[in-house]
């Protein structure tokens, strides 16, 4: 008989590679954050003296996934799992080397378009990114559910991000998140250029051999990024619990927290 240990961990295996390094880093950055288990303060925020003239090269990672320390953390985690999650199993379904190759130079942009902010975290103009380019490419109808109390269109999602992020950290929280929507807004033209079209990258947009062996993936033919040119936008994407299902067998809309 399978123990509870077993189960969790099989459940984990389960989640695709790039919604798995994401929630991962996450949680386990902010975790050592906050128990701090070292002497001293390990610095893991953005600084570009720190970073290009002390190679602090770490921030450039850490940067981008430490999580807010209070409850806000539950929703940055379920956006990253949710939209990445859908993105791995709709346009980028066995393509997880082709997302984590264009989310990389998607964290380049939030890095460019964040600077006149003086950012020194990204993870919410992240999110928000994520949030864009996972609704822009959603089945047409597709819904997300907070806790099935506040349904929306996914489309809807980063401008909800975005009037959140300035309730709670005013209008500079609200430049970062609008930030990272503009970079999404730009990722998706460059790839898909619109439903079912490829944009003027879509060929650049896969992967390098070497980081399509490390996701033991085979390269597949130039079609915008996992979708047949003149097909429909995030077929099969899994955005949903509990949700009724979609014609190509997956689930719409997306519950969050």
């Amino acid at each position: 008989m399978p123990t509870d240990l077993e189960n969790i961990v099989k459940e984990v295996q389960k989640i695709s590679p790039v919604a798995k390094f994401a929630c991962a880093s996450t949680l386990g950055l902010t975790l050592l954050v906050r128990t701090n288990p070292w002497r001293y303060q390990v610095p893991m925020m953005y600084s570009y003296y720190e970073v290009f003239k002390r190679f602090q090269l770490w921030k450039l990672w850490t940067s981008f996934f430490l999580g807010t320390p209070n409850l806000n953390l539950l929703y940055e985690v379920a956006i990253l799992y949710r939209s990445i999650t859908a993105l791995e199993s709709g346009p980028f379904r066995q393509r997880s080397s082709d997302l984590a190759w264009q989310l990389f130079f998607a964290c380049a942009g939030i890095f460019a378009a964040t600077r006149p902010l003086d950012s020194n975290l990204f993870i919410l103009p992240l999110t928000t990114c994520l949030c864009y380019i996972a609704g822009a490419t959603a089945p047409s109808g597709s819904n997300a559910s907070f806790m099935g109390v506040l349904t929306l269109p996914v489309e809807t999602l980063p401008y909800l991000t975005i009037l959140l992020a300035l309730i709670l950290g005013g209008p500079r929280g609200a430049a970062q998140a609008t930030a990272g929507a503009v970079v999404g807004c730009i990722w998706f033209f460059l790839i898909w250029k619109a439903r079912g079209e490829q944009g003027v990258l879509a060929k650049q947009g896969q992967a390098p051999d070497w980081l399509r062996n490390v996701f033991g993936e085979r390269k597949q033919p130039i079609n915008g990024g996992g979708l047949k040119k003149g097909g429909k936008v995030g077929e099969g994407i899994t955005l949903a619990l509990g949700a009724t299902k979609s014609c190509c067998g997956g689930q719409r809309g997306a519950a969050f927290m």
